[in-house]
């Protein structure tokens, strides 16, 4: 069965199974780095709060063997799991005067991301673009955020410079950044029961590298390699190891700083981020294949390769 046929089938399944009162419908996502994923919509008619559940994963299991009757038991439970019987009130977001205190960014790359950046307000900086979204707290939903688009910027009457402004001012307070050993990292990971799985043939790591290398990101650990933007904690790193500092990005989510000892080729650490982001990363949390540079006189980051 070729994927159509099964999503057809599941909406038809779902319809069946949780009757007029709700709709069904299906949609692709673009995601980060232009990854499409296939989602299924179930709407509570009269609620505006539309969980999104995605299916590729699901065709892959039936495709292998399973049973579409547990598969579509697992989509209703996530349904359940995740649909909020509720109604939201989004007049508020008309007003940029509302909004304004939230407004935040992340950095995605801008090559990987050309026909997402078509519709969305973006400034380029250095292969990356830094891109702006809402970060909604809600009591009954918890965290959420709203991707900031062109039609936005156009209802708000303001530019994408306002819109960096207003951003810029808001993360160092809403989302601080962290500076964390990668001693400590490991050391969670591990003790999370979770796998470090580095080809070590290929890369090897400098001495004494748990000591020397850090990871940033912010508080929440959720676009984190942002904080790079409004660092102080690498101008605080800097004047510890009086070094620049090599910048390796990790993910979307961190990246991770190594004093420079400018005995290292450009290469090495070329490897390692391809190695990491091959291996270690998923395709949609990709932020770059690239090395970046900061000059602690100049304040200034760049490419280094």
């Amino acid at each position: 069965m070729v994927f159509e046929q099964f999503k057809e089938k599941v909406c038809n399944a779902l319809r069946d199974s949780m009757g007029d009162e709700y709709e069904i419908s299906d949609r692709e996502v673009i995601k980060n780095n232009g990854v499409i994923l296939k989602g299924i919509i179930i709407n509570k008619k009269g609620s505006n709060v539309s969980p999104t559940i995605y299916i590729d994963e699901l065709y892959a299991d039936y495709e292998e063997g399973r049973a579409f009757g547990d598969i579509i038991y697992d989509i209703l439970c996530a349904y359940q799991r995740n649909a909020k019987d509720i109604h939201m009130d989004m007049e508020f977001f008309t007003q940029y005067e509302q909004v304004q205190k939230r407004v935040l960014y992340k950095l995605i790359h801008e090559e990987s991301n050309r026909k997402l950046l078509e519709d969305i307000p973006y400034i380029k900086w250095n292969d990356l673009a830094i891109v702006f979204y809402y970060a909604m707290e809600e009591e009954h939903i918890g965290k959420a955020t709203i991707l900031i688009r062109n039609s936005h910027l156009k209802m708000w009457g303001i530019d994408k410079y306002r819109l960096y402004e207003h951003a810029k001012n808001n993360m160092a307070q809403l989302l601080p950044e962290e500076l964390i050993p990668i001693k400590k990292i490991l050391h969670e990971l591990l003790s999370q029961g979770l796998k470090v799985d580095i080809n070590e043939d290929e890369i090897e790591l400098p001495k004494r590298a748990d000591s020397i290398m850090y990871v940033l990101t912010n508080r929440d650990r959720i676009f984190g390699a942002a904080s790079i933007l409004y660092s102080e904690e690498m101008k605080k790193l800097t004047r510890k190891f009086n070094k620049n500092l090599i910048i390796l990005p990790s993910s979307v989510h961190e990246v991770i700083l190594v004093p420079d000892d400018e005995i290292a080729e450009k290469s090495f650490y070329k490897n390692m981020v391809k190695e990491v982001n091959d291996t270690q990363v998923e395709p949609e949390e990709i932020l770059s294949y690239s090395v970046y540079y900061y000059d602690r006189i100049a304040d200034t980051i760049k490419i280094l390769a």
